[in-house]
């Protein structure tokens, strides 16, 4: 069949990647609007003008131009036109005042106990400053706004709020590799969040629903979660709750983390997999009646829409939906289409109406999947023995096709996952075939349970206690398979994702085209080659990274050896451990299997508290510190873990140097030993032994001088010239018991790093020190307003700063 024939009979397919293009587009660059309009325009007058003497080929390539430029319009319409009374043009975050809105979306009830707190999204009407309510009355305010009230209150959908808050601005990633909250819910159009006191919901006014709603759809949903909480409780109602409603709040959170640990967190919440259950349930009851396919098709359809409906219009249920329906219209009409053809129409549709979909991890993830299963099945039983992949027995129906099919899906979703998580679970693809089997009976059963009990509650029973045995069995394969530990991964660049995609393609075409064989041959060729390349001669420069640690410190040092070095990793309290939430996740984000040394400054626990989760999961070669000797449980825990594992030990003082930094030099300035004693005594304080280091590269400098404080400048002044720094990580996080003026000019940093907690209760940094730092011209940059600060410095000496966060004067 001629190339062009089979491209014609996928237009929707070509379509939508035509608009997925066009979002990508304007996502990365922030076209202007004029230009996506003038292009849009050009492209669509010159495919109607030249229908009749351009070449076919340059047509369909004029009209999908057209496609990118209508997706570009879409997606720049839907995420940066808004109005000037919008939340995302509020002025005065972080002030007190009061905001007025109705409840969007049905609430959700979390934590337990003491802790429970609601969960709700208001669609803003006004906002009144606290500060000049009394002049003037509250002004227009439009957008979402995420609220979390924390007393748990009887609202529900449609309801007025009066409420006395602070709105502020979702926070975004603060490290490299961090999750980026502030994008994860302006994707959603969501741009401002507030926290409110049980004492601070001023009014509440009780407002009636849409007919639809009030009378049908909010009746039906909590009939249906009243009859599947009557008989079962705990985690197993939680749990059924979360697949079959939608409400994923109800999973108990350790349930919910040994699920993703095992890669099963797509049975956590209604997905595709879980419309398809229900599809596959209502289609088949519908046959079992002696329905016609065709009737059978249209009603099963009709069933997924109130589904969806009643399980609140969730993205992925509504993606599901909407690719089932194509394909069951399709075939209802006699028109059993191009699957391709298919999804390409569900993804338009989609991206049409919310174009900032194409960036969710949720739908990549259902159309990678279903993609990747729809491509890989056939060319992966291609590659088994025949008398395997037989359907008329047992091995090949029931153990041969569902693993070809799990794998073909993790194949989709695993580049997918690295790039998101940073991890892959081996064990997934054994757990899915134990697992989907369960979940589609407990799926089953629950809506047994709904129909049973909605015409007799005593019919509901046995229903209810079948399916408690299986989701006790559910949650039993999970804990084991949960044992099985997930393997950490370095994040893919583009290019690696690109590749995969491409290798998939040709993976699906390599069967029945030879060209695609040779083409997936010399992809694979390339792009190891590639990887080798960069592995064998990496670019010989120093790279320290200032991680936000909030009130603490930590830094990450690249050597130019390949060779990495962390400098303290903040705290670890009850509340916030910063080795497991920051330190250890940028780490696997950078691909680090190995810190070869790791210097703990003092040992004060917002310096080395988060070395303790560093030192469990990741391999360490060398630990330096002062040698202080603290009886604290951290101080404990980190020597019993350098001893089980076999780390070299070093305690150094003023005078050390070390060696093997790949053409860095590091000498240790303090303390000397009139602050840290023979025995370990910190004759001083813990803060005046702290380990003060400075890095040389290329004839630039970095001083690293952990807590020191004023005592110590006396002796740190004793080291003339060799105290110059160009960049300075200040003492102390900026206290004013540290970084006195004369210390201050002899460093004479063009640099300064203050690593900082933003709203600290120790008022760090002083307004003194900010001042004397700004009086000698240096540039600073703090972690509580800049996020995690990079530093690249080259072999020529040359540096250059990235903060994470641009901070607008």
């Amino acid at each position: 069949m001629p190339l062009q024939t089979r491209h014609r009979r996928r237009p929707a397919l070509n379509m939508a990647l035509a608009l997925g293009v066009g979002i990508l587009i304007d996502d990365i660059l922030t076209v202007p609007l004029w230009v996506w309009s003038v292009a849009s325009a050009c492209a669509w007058v010159l495919a109607a003008a030249g229908r009749s003497w351009i070449p076919p080929r340059l047509l369909t390539v004029c009209l999908l131009l057209a496609v990118v430029g209508v997706g570009g319009l879409r997606y720049h319409q839907h995420t940066r036109l808004t109005p000037p009374h919008h939340v995302l043009h509020a002025a005065d975050w972080g002030e007190w005042g009061l905001l007025t809105g109705c409840i969007d979306r049905e609430p959700e009830l979390r934590g337990v106990d003491a802790g429970r707190r609601v969960q709700l999204l208001l669609r803003a009407e006004s906002w009144s400053p606290e500060a000049d309510r009394a002049e003037a009355p509250g002004r227009p305010l439009t957008g979402l706004v995420a609220v979390t009230l924390r007393s748990p209150q009887l609202l529900d959908v449609a309801d007025r709020l009066q409420l006395r808050c602070r709105l502020t601005r979702p926070q975004p990633a603060r490290n490299p590799g961090a999750f980026d909250h502030r994008r994860f819910l302006a994707l959603q159009g969501i741009h401002a969040t507030a926290s409110v006191a049980p004492g601070d919901v001023i009014a509440v006014e009780h407002l009636p629903n849409t007919f639809w709603r009030q009378r049908f759809m909010d009746p039906l949903r909590h009939q249906a979660r009243r009859l599947l909480t009557a008989h079962l409780s705990g985690a197993p109602a939680g749990l059924l709750r979360g697949m079959l409603l939608g409400d994923g709040f109800a999973i108990p959170e350790d349930v919910a983390e040994r699920f993703r640990l095992t890669g099963l967190a797509h049975a956590l919440v209604i997905s595709g997999l879980h419309v398809g259950l229900v599809a596959l349930f209502f289609f088949t009851a519908f046959r079992l009646l002696r329905l016609p396919q065709a009737p059978a098709h249209v009603l099963t359809t009709i069933v997924l829409v109130l589904y969806a409906l009643v399980t609140g219009l969730q993205a992925p249920v509504v993606r599901a939906t909407v690719m089932a329906a194509v394909v069951m219209v399709g075939r209802a009409l006699g028109r059993r289409g191009d699957v391709y053809n298919c999804l390409g129409l569900a993804a338009l549709v989609i991206l049409f109406l919310s174009p900032a979909s194409l960036l969710t991890l949720s739908f990549q993830l259902s159309f990678g999947a279903t993609l990747a299963i729809v491509a890989l099945y056939g060319p992966l039983r291609q590659c088994l023995p025949r008398r395997w992949v037989d359907e008329e027995h047992f091995l090949g129906r029931w153990i041969v096709a569902p693993a070809c099919v799990s794998l073909a899906a993790q194949l989709g979703t695993g580049p997918l996952i690295a790039w998101h998580f940073q991890q892959f679970a081996p064990i997934s693809l054994l757990a899915n075939l134990v697992v989907v089997p369960l979940l589609a009976l407990s799926v089953a059963l629950g809506l047994l349970t709904i129909f049973a009990g909605a015409i007799w509650a005593s019919a509901a029973v046995p229903f209810a206690a079948a399916n408690y045995l299986a989701l006790m069995a559910l949650l039993a394969v999970v804990e084991l398979f949960a044992r099985v530990p997930a393997w950490s991964t370095p994040k893919p660049d583009a290019l690696f994702l690109v590749c995969a995609g491409l290798a998939a393609l040709l993976a699906a075409l390599a069967p029945r085209r030879r060209w695609a064989r040779a083409a997936l041959l010399l992809l694979a060729l390339a792009w190891t080659n590639l990887w080798l390349w960069q592995r064998l001669f990496p670019p010989r420069h120093l790279e320290v990274v200032f991680l936000d640690v909030d009130q603490g410190d930590g830094a990450f040092l690249q050597l130019p050896n390949g060779r990495t070095m962390i400098i303290d990793a903040g705290i670890r309290s009850q509340r916030f451990d910063t080795g497991e939430r920051v330190v250890v996740p940028f780490l696997r984000h950078r691909g680090v299997q190995r810190v070869d040394v790791v210097v703990a400054s003092h040992p004060h626990a917002d310096h080395i508290g988060g070395l303790v989760h560093l030192l469990e999961q990741v391999e360490v070669g060398h630990y330096i510190d002062s040698g202080q000797q603290y009886d604290s449980w951290t101080s404990r825990r980190i020597h019993e873990l350098i001893r089980r594992k076999g780390i070299v030990y070093h305690r150094v003082a003023a005078g050390d140097s070390l060696a093997g930094l790949g053409g860095v030099g590091g000498l240790v300035l303090h303390p000397t030993a009139a602050f840290v004693a023979a025995d370990g005594a910190s004759i001083m304080g813990l803060n005046n032994g702290s380990v003060a280091l400075r890095l040389d590269y290329g004839g630039t400098h970095i001083l690293f001088t952990g807590d020191i404080e004023q005592e110590t400048e006396p002796a740190m002044l004793a080291w003339g010239a060799r105290l110059r720094a160009d960049v300075l990580k200040t003492a102390h996080h900026g206290s004013r018991t540290s970084s006195g003026e004369r210390f201050l000019r002899a460093v004479d940093a063009d640099l300064a790093i203050v690593s900082v907690g933003a709203y600290n209760k120790f008022g760090h940094p002083a307004a003194e020190v900010v001042a004397r730092l700004s009086d000698l011209g240096a540039r600073i940059c703090r972690t509580d307003a800049c996020g995690a600060v990079s530093l690249q410095i080259e072999a020529d000496g040359s540096w250059h700063v990235q903060p994470m966060i641009r901070v607008v004067p």
